[in-house]
């Protein structure tokens, strides 16, 4: 058969049930009569099946309908020829069916005519259900079905009145409507008259292509349209990604490389327990095995020794767990929260609060505060837009707990709650009081991403031979942490479920506000199976791996934990800090140095965690100090960060610890428990539920 490029129609109005009369939902497709393969007794079998994506009338079909597009669109290769393309799959909800009638003598079918289309069968007619309104509105032919695919992969407002296809817009309603007498003209709305190009890939052939002849060009004897307001839309164009101008920001760039960052905030096992630290420094071994020099963060009186940790087993990002309560139970009822620059050290220490762990709340506190930070730094250039008005452009932010750089993909807080941002500046703005602006009393520094913007979606794709839409190679302008992760996720879901999943361009060079982040962005394929083992391991079985952002907090979240049951929620806030050590203040020692590169310690030895060297941990982890409770603690990995002792109760009893809050033990038996099991499984969100669809911190939903 000859070369055929793939076309992926991204977008469908499929349905695989539709309403009837009475409002009952029923299955679009042939009736369960009708899909009764058995004869009859005169030996004639009349039914209908599904025809497979390999059989050769489902071939036919969408090889039709690909050069039909081809056509439509005046596709051409540079050397100005005509070149053959199929759709990869029929769009989503759809399915081809035949209907076959045979007769059958002596266990042999019996042809009553050799000329019939249907071959050996009396017929073998194929019908294509999916369309919206119903399994009686079915597509007869690839020509019937044409006008009602290229309306699907045109028209970007999705209104079916553009729609010229015969089910859409029946022109005849005599046999629309039994009666009717009169026939009307169609009115195309003014946006489906020019149609933008096709929102498909071809990604390849049935064998790849060189890559000069995978290149295509408009056809120079299209004119192009117009700008005007009757227009659509012309197609998304991505940004190139921005190139890597930092040895750091390219190894964070790669999929299969250090997780965590210098400078960055994450808990840590320690001992025992789980610890509050940041990030020092990181280096990787002759065998590849990478390490990291992690700085607990503690109360402004006393400081751990930093220690080493040498796998990822060993840590979680931030925003992976919700941050617990106080070990000092009264800290947890004030009505003001405490914050870390003013928190009453002293009366901690003093026991006021409860007979907590001061160097355990001390770090909470810090994290809490430096949530709520950011530094952009790496300068690239500076530009004035406008009068008085002053942008200064940056390769890299520290924003909260996280180091984000451009080219990375970000979590945002809005759109379908797995919508991405890839950053390509991060703008700090600076206004002169004399400068004009729309805005009355606009604030004199802010500062905001700039970037493309990204849904996932999905499309069918029943051939794991042919490239997915997602392939790297097809989407340069993604960074290769996105799509290797699309491509592990991808060959678990092509052959179990005929779908693969790609980054959908919804809007490029978008201005985002600082609160619209969430946070980094983190491979599926690589931190679930550390968060979520169990889970993981059967999502990947049946290729059903969801986003990791589905288990992870959104910075800020942090700020109305511990708080009083009642009390006003507090609005988030952004708080500029010159340096990341200014950030991190007097929760790390002072002299403190955060090293990038991958340059090991002098020593290594000598910052081992103790955990490591078969050292017991007192606490938090470590040796005991002055205002540390003399209890041996330990953190419970199923803890609900509760807003109230009654939340923590809930979960106690739900199978965590087995142990309740707010007692004025000291608070640390409800962290976490490590004895219980040997990985994170069961620690969803460190406090957040995710199983009913909503994300549960203590008592309620938020």
């Amino acid at each position: 058969m000859a070369r055929f490029y793939p076309l992926y129609v991204r977008r469908s109005d499929g349905k695989l049930e539709s309403v009837a009369k009475g409002g009952r939902r029923e299955p679009n497709e042939p009736t369960p009569e009708q899909l009764d393969q058995k004869p009859d007794k005169n030996g004639v079998a009349d039914y209908h099946r599904q025809i497979t994506p390999d059989e050769p009338k489902s071939l036919d079909w969408r090889r039709k309908l690909g050069g039909m597009l081809a056509r439509e669109m005046r596709w051409k290769d540079e050397s100005g020829q005509d070149i053959g393309y199929m759709l990869a799959a029929f769009p989503e909800n759809y399915r081809l069916y035949e209907h076959v009638k045979k007769s059958e003598r002596d266990g042999k079918t019996e042809v009553k005519s050799k000329k019939h289309a249907g071959g050996g069968n009396d017929r073998q007619d194929a019908y294509l259900y999916g369309h919206p309104e119903g399994k009686k509105k079915r597509f007869r032919s690839p020509a019937d079905f044409f006008p009602h695919l290229l309306w699907l992969c045109t028209d970007e407002s999705g209104d079916p009145d553009n729609c010229t296809c015969k089910i859409c817009s029946p022109e005849d309603l005599e046999n629309a409507i039994p009666g009717a007498k009169i026939k009307v003209e169609r009115v195309i709305k003014p946006e489906s008259v020019v149609r933008p190009s096709l929102n498909t890939a071809a990604a390849g052939m049935t064998r790849q292509p060189s890559a000069q002849s995978t290149k295509l060009k408009p056809d120079p004897g299209v004119p192009k349209p117009a700008k005007s307001p009757t227009t659509s839309k012309p197609s998304l164009v991505p940004t190139p990604l921005p190139k890597s101008k930092n040895p750091d920001q390219h190894i964070d760039s790669q999929y299969h490389t250090f997780t965590y960052r210098p400078g960055e905030v994450v808990w840590f096992q320690r001992g025992q327990a789980w610890g509050l630290g940041a990030v020092l420094r990181r280096w990787r071994t002759a065998n590849n095995q990478f390490h990291y020099t992690v700085q607990p963060l503690s109360w402004p009186g006393h400081y751990s020794e930093a220690v080493t940790k040498s796998s990822d087993l060993e840590m979680r990002p931030w925003l992976a767990w919700s941050v617990p309560r106080f070990t000092n139970d009264a800290l947890n009822h004030l009505r003001d929260p405490p914050m870390y620059e003013t928190a009453d050290w002293q009366g901690m220490m003093q026991k006021r609060y409860g007979n907590g762990d001061l160097e355990v709340d001390g770090s909470i506190l810090a994290a809490k505060a430096i949530d709520s930070t950011y530094t952009p730094f790496h300068l690239n250039k500076v530009t004035e837009p406008e009068p008085g008005v002053t942008e200064k452009h940056y390769d890299a932010i520290y924003l909260g707990a996280e180091k984000i750089w451009t080219g990375d993909p970000i979590r945002l807080q809005i759109g379908s709650g797995t919508d991405i941002m890839v950053v390509h500046s991060i703008i700090e703005t600076l206004r002169s009081p004399s400068s004009t602006t729309n805005t009355p009393h606009p604030p004199p520094q802010t500062c905001h991403f700039l970037g493309d913007l990204y849904t996932l979606s999905s499309t069918p794709h029943p051939n794991p031979s042919i490239p997915s839409p997602a392939s790297p190679s097809n989407n340069p302008h993604l960074p290769p942490r996105m799509t290797q992760d699309l491509a592990h996720r991808n060959a678990r879901s092509i052959p179990t479920k005929n779908t693969a999943s790609f980054w959908h361009l919804v809007a490029p060079r978008q201005r985002l506000d600082l609160h619209a982040a969430k946070g980094r962005w983190y491979e599926a394929t690589r931190i679930l199976p550390v968060l979520q083992p169990a889970s993981y391991a059967e999502a990947a079985r049946t290729g059903s791996i969801q986003e990791a952002s589905l288990w992870m907090n959104s910075r800020g979240d942090c700020l109305n934990s511990n708080r009083p049951a009642g009390s006003p929620k507090l609005e988030k806030f952004n708080r500029r800090r010159e340096t990341r050590l200014e950030a991190l203040g007097q929760a790390v020692p002072p002299h403190t140095e955060i090293m990038e590169g991958l340059a090991p310690p002098s020593s290594v030895m000598g910052n081992l965690d103790p955990a490591l060297s078969g050292a017991s941990a007192a606490g938090f982890g470590g040796e005991r100090h002055a205002g540390q409770s003399e209890l041996q603690m330990e953190i419970d990995p199923k803890f609900d960060s509760a807003s109230d002792a009654e939340g923590a109760k809930q979960h106690a009893g739900a199978g965590g610890a087995g142990r309740q809050a707010g007692s004025g033990q000291g608070g640390l038996e409800d962290f976490m428990d490590l004895g219980e099991m040997d990985s994170a499984e069961g620690m969803q969100g460190f406090g957040r539920d995710y199983g009913g669809g909503g994300q549960r911190q203590g008592g309620g939903y938020y």
